[in-house]
């Protein structure tokens, strides 16, 4: 085994390389530590924005918890998820999986997308895409794509119980763009309420813009990580941190449209990085990072990264372990290298 394999060896390279970002070697073997197999109770209800402000601390409480906030409507989607008790059965449900598309569906149908009966054969995210495909960057259009995707999740609440694996994932639709920050929030035992501002901001923002933002704007929470080069990298063993992910959907194989869609959503996630990122101290998931187009504003990027991770520790360490940088790319060259 390499000396630097274990956390005991060399401490300090085992958290730079944790998050290495494919930088400081490759991975031959892990050990990775598990709990055991284990069902999960979840149950997904639709809240007001009031109501999310009113009731975010006891929101925070359970082990699971994200938000789904749907832009130009006054629904915020909910889902926990609690370890399952012994013999625990999830009540049926309200409505049945026509009953909950319905909305949708009408949508879709009125709108000349689809007969009636394709309609019925289609599946949530199947009738978002093919709503959003119709016109993907009118606002009033997506507006109401929006607000039925609102009401179907006001008849989809309810519980389930499963597996931890079943239940953590869900339905994302098709291809998309997606940009997600990490930021802190203050503590699991007082968190700061700085994850609702960001919301709130953001969602005032959007509204406010000509940008046709469709739903959801996705928001869940992690503790601290002790790897350094983590977005959610912190000191202290209680820190919260909250992650928000924007997206655009390419519910098109049109190039033009396609690149229409680009065009736009780096608008709108360029607005975030220049009005909310700084505020927040938010750093971007290392997947959803793009070398910026503008020499001014990749020396942004790259200011910014160097006063948020320990960038001459880590790039030391791959000097010591990758003298001929024979594993670095365009990207980690561009953003990550010294001064």
């Amino acid at each position: 085994m390499h000396p630097y394999s274990a956390e005991a060896s060399n401490p300090r390279l085992f958290h730079l390389a944790k998050v290495g970002l494919g930088q400081l070697g490759v991975v031959s073997e892990v050990t990775l530590q598990c709990v055991p197999a284990h069902r999960l109770i979840q149950h997904t209800f639709t809240e007001t924005r009031a109501g999310v402000a009113r009731r975010h601390h006891t929101h925070l409480q359970h082990q699971h918890m994200r938000y789904m906030w749907i832009p130009h409507t006054d629904t915020v989607v909910v889902v926990t998820c609690d370890p399952a008790p012994e013999g625990v059965v999830a009540p049926p449900t309200s409505y049945t999986e026509a009953q909950m598309t319905a909305p949708l569906q009408e949508l879709l149908v009125h709108k000349g997308g689809a007969t009636a009966e394709a309609a019925a054969s289609m599946n949530f995210a199947q009738l978002r895409d093919g709503l959003i495909a119709l016109d993907p960057l009118n606002k009033e259009h997506v507006i109401e794509i929006n607000r039925a995707e609102a009401e179907f999740w006001k008849r989809a609440g309810g519980y389930r119980v499963d597996w931890s694996d079943k239940l953590l994932g869900f339905e994302c639709g098709g291809q998309q763009w997606v940009s997600e920050v990490a930021f802190p929030c203050g503590t699991r035992s007082s968190p700061d309420d700085a994850d609702l501002g960001f919301m709130h901001e953001l969602l005032a923002m959007a509204e406010a813009s000509p940008l046709a933002v469709p739903a959801p704007i996705e928001q869940r929470w992690t503790a601290r990580s002790v790897s350094k080069m983590s977005p959610a990298h912190s000191a202290g063993e209680d820190d919260l941190h909250s992650w928000v992910g924007i997206i655009m959907y390419l519910p098109t194989q049109e190039q033009g449209m396609r690149d229409a869609i680009t065009a736009k959503f780096w608008e709108y996630n360029d607005m975030c990085r220049r009005l909310l990122w700084p505020k927040y101290n938010c750093h971007q998931h290392w997947a959803k990072i793009e070398v910026p187009d503008e020499l001014g504003m990749v020396e942004i990027v790259r200011q910014r990264l160097r006063v948020r991770f320990p960038l001459a520790e880590f790039n030391e360490a791959k000097r010591e372990l990758d003298p001929k940088n024979i594993l670095g790319n365009s990207m980690t060259d561009t953003l990550l290298s010294d001064p």
